[in-house]
C-alpha cells in the first residue's frame, strides 16, 4: 500500500505544483505580502496532501516557545524535504538560509528571490558568514523576522550523526538574533531519496529561545545534544 500511496502522492504533488506555479508565475507583478501568502498556501497544501494521501500526520510540541515579535533564527535538524514544506507553513514569511546549489531550481527560483532566501557557497567559509550576516541585517530592516538554517548542511539519516556547522552561532553572535532550536523525526517517514514513504506521525519539538548571553560552547553543546538525543 505504501508504494501505491507514494505513486498517487507524487502524481498529485507534481501536477498541483506545476499548475500552481505556472498560474502564479508572474511574481514580478505581485506584492511581497501576496508572495508570502502564495508560498504559505502552497506549503500548507503539500502538508495536507501528505496527510491525506501518504497518511503522514504531525504533532507539534512547544509552539508556545515561538516568539510573537522580533527576529529569531530557527535552527533545525534536517532529514527530508518534508520539513521545508512544513516550516514554510508553520513559520509564515520565513527566510531560508540554503546551499547555493538550490537557488536555480526551476519554477521555484523566482519565488526564492522574492522571499529573500539567502544562498551560501559552503566552500567560502568566513566570506559566506559575512554574506549571511549582511543579508540577515538587511532583511530585518525590511521587516523580516524568521530565518531558518539547517546546521547539518545536508539531509541526514535519522540513525546517523552529522557534523554540526558552527556558522549559525556566528550569525547569532554578530546579528544578536536569538536562536529557536527545533528537532523532528521526519526522516523516519519521509525517507530521503526513497520513492516509497511510510505512513505515521512526525513529531516536531520547539524549544525555548537561546538568547545572546549564551557562550559559543554552551550553544553548540545545546544544539548538538538536542540533535543527537532526539526524544522521538
Amino acid at each position: 500500500m505504501n508504494f501505491f500511496r507514494s505513486l498517487i502522492f507524487y502524481f498529485v504533488f507534481y501536477l498541483w505544483t506545476f499548475c500552481f506555479f505556472v498560474f502564479f508565475s508572474q511574481v514580478r507583478f505581485f506584492s511581497d505580502s501576496f508572495i508570502i501568502s502564495l508560498s504559505n498556501f502552497w506549503s500548507r497544501s503539500v502538508v495536507l496532501i501528505c496527510k491525506k494521501i501518504l497518511l503522514i500526520d504531525y504533532e507539534v510540541l512547544g509552539e508556545e516557545n515561538i516568539p510573537k515579535k522580533g527576529p529569531f533564527l530557527i535552527t533545525s535538524n534536517h532529514q527530508s524535504a518534508w520539513e521545508t514544506f512544513f516550516f514554510t507553513a508553520l513559520f509564515k514569511g520565513s527566510v531560508f538560509i540554503l546551499k547555493d546549489e538550490l537557488k536555480n531550481i526551476p519554477i521555484f527560483s523566482r519565488y526564492f528571490k522574492r522571499l529573500g532566501f539567502i544562498f551560501i557557497k559552503r566552500d567560502q567559509g568566513l566570506n559566506s558568514i559575512r554574506v549571511i550576516n549582511r543579508s540577515v541585517s538587511s532583511l530585518i530592516k525590511r521587516g523580516k523576522t524568521k530565518f531558518i538554517i539547517f546546521p547539518e548542511g545536508t539531509r541526514t539519516d535519522p540513525d546517523k550523526i552529522a557534523k554540526i556547522n558552527p556558522g549559525f552561532f556566528a550569525i547569532h553572535k554578530l546579528t544578536k538574533v536569538p536562536i529557536l532550536p527545533v528537532i523532528h523525526n521526519s526522516g523516519r517517514f519521509w525517507i530521503n531519496k526513497k520513492f516509497i514513504k511510510k505512513n505515521g506521525k512526525i513529531n516536531v519539538k520547539i524549544f525555548p529561545l537561546l538568547k545572546s548571553n549564551y557562550k559559543k560552547d554552551k550553544v553548540l553543546n545545546n544544539i548538538e545534544t538536542r540533535f543527537r538525543s532526539s526524544p522521538f
